[in-house]
């Protein structure tokens, strides 16, 4: 017969086990829902240190928030897979049933696994990963689960690399390099560095939920013309009177949004570079903002990730194709022939072609997919720029910011109006059609996060 007290202990310290457990579970739980913030802010600054251009910066933030996404749905069922709604995306492999597994910490392998092999430095991403699990081992959990959680994650990253591979990303680094036209009308190189065009092949990625990089056309841009009393003349005039008659709070506008990765500088006969966030890195920062404001936990993070990062990569693929269909002049080239020789933008020119403004289409694009999610009414502050010095900027809504964002360009004097103007149009129905088609939860979103 068993001694009483010896039932009793037992049983106490079955409960002391138990309720140790649940306090280690709501701790993880606690330190997981900030990780998918830290991570993309981790891996924007791996971005910056590689000099990624901004569509190939889009590319890396989609596959690693994707993988990121795809290791946390078995963990919460009222989620689902994207596999079957991202264009070519296979079954993900399923966790095994026997085993148990802690999701949140496979959704940060699967975003470190594809984020090692999508940037040039895996050490960089290494050290990140063991400060992680540290922390993790730290709080506690069991080494069976941890175990079986890594493992999963790497099996989701493995697989989300394997899909990543048959993108065409590849394919577009053999391409002939972008081949300059004589005609007046077109884009040619720019100062002070003169760069030949970045990605002119990015219309032949495989997008992620649009049909095809020509699925949301823009409309045509004003016809080019040198009289002055034409259309054309006058939207560079404009640009060229904006130049000339800034203030500060423009101009505090144009270096807000600059988000050139890769601005050169020369003092005397040095020349130096500063790198910066992509546009689209810029929307992270902004969407990780909401997110610590919000308090989302990591599978609502994830979901906000996804829709803002495919939204993005998806934008840059359809504004890269109409831009190397319509190879427009920049306001760079056409005011120095045309009214003002002796003229600079506020801002560097990036080197590609002016129509659409990538950052009207992308901005716009990513404002939907937060709208979608959030509502038209959220105010937020970006403080996006303040390790570059600038101050934090309040926005009535997504919208409000991503207009800004786009009238930016011609305070900057890249940028003539319709290339803003139409490109935020086509970013908006960019963010529309995956808004419409990309289904995270197994029933309708109807109430905003």
């Amino acid at each position: 017969m068993r001694s009483p007290f010896l039932v009793f202990f037992c049983l106490f310290t079955l409960f002391i086990s138990s309720c140790q457990e649940k306090q280690d579970v709501a701790k993880l739980d606690a330190f997981s829902n900030m990780q998918l913030e830290q991570w993309n802010n981790n891996l924007s600054k791996i971005i910056v240190r590689d000099i990624f251009s901004p569509p190939v910066a889009s590319r890396i933030y989609a596959y690693t928030n994707i993988a990121a996404y795809e290791a946390l749905v078995p963990g919460y069922p009222e989620y689902q897979s994207l596999a079957g709604q991202l264009n070519g995306l296979p079954q993900v492999p399923k966790p095994d049933t026997t085993k148990e597994y802690y999701f949140p910490l496979a959704s940060i392998k699967a975003f470190a696994t594809v984020t090692k092999k999508l940037t040039l430095v895996p050490e960089n991403t290494e050290r990140f990963e063991k400060e992680y699990l540290d922390q993790i081992k730290k709080i506690g959990i069991k080494e069976e689960v941890l175990e079986n959680s890594l493992a999963y994650g790497q099996q989701v990253g493995e697989h989300v690399i394997a899909w990543a591979a048959k993108d065409n990303y590849l394919e577009t680094r053999a391409l002939t390099r972008h081949v300059l036209s004589n005609k007046t009308n077109t884009w040619q190189p720019t100062p002070p560095d003169y760069m030949p065009a970045v990605e002119p092949h990015w219309n032949k990625m495989r997008p992620f939920v649009l049909d095809s990089a020509a699925q949301c056309k823009p409309m045509l841009p004003t016809v080019f013309d040198t009289l002055a009393n034409s259309k054309f003349y006058k939207e560079a005039k404009e640009v060229y009177l904006l130049g000339k008659n800034s203030d500060d709070e423009k101009q505090l506008i144009a270096r807000y949004w600059d988000d050139n990765p890769n601005v050169s500088e020369t003092v005397g006969h040095a020349t130096y570079f500063k790198q910066k966030l992509t546009p689209g890195g810029h929307w992270v920062s902004i969407a990780s903002g909401v997110i610590k404001n919000k308090k989302l936990n990591i599978m609502q993070a994830a979901e906000t990730y996804v829709y803002v990062t495919t939204s993005l990569a998806d934008g840059f693929i359809s504004c890269w194709d109409a831009k190397y269909k319509h190879v427009h002049i920049r306001p760079d080239t056409y005011i120095k022939e045309y009214i003002d020789k002796d003229w600079n933008p506020l801002i560097q020119t990036p080197p590609f072609p002016e129509f659409p403004s990538g950052h009207s289409v992308i901005s716009a694009a990513a404002a939907t997919a937060l709208t979608h999610l959030f509502g038209e009414n959220y105010a937020f502050a970006d403080s996006t720029q303040l390790v570059l010095g600038l101050p934090v900027r309040k926005f009535k809504s997504f919208y409000e910011a991503s207009d800004e964002a786009g009238i930016s360009r011609m305070y900057g004097g890249i940028h003539f109006r319709p290339a803003n103007e139409l490109g935020a149009k086509q970013g908006k129905d960019v963010g529309s059609l995956i808004a419409t088609k990309l289904k995270t939860r197994k029933t309708s979103l109807t109430a905003k996060l």
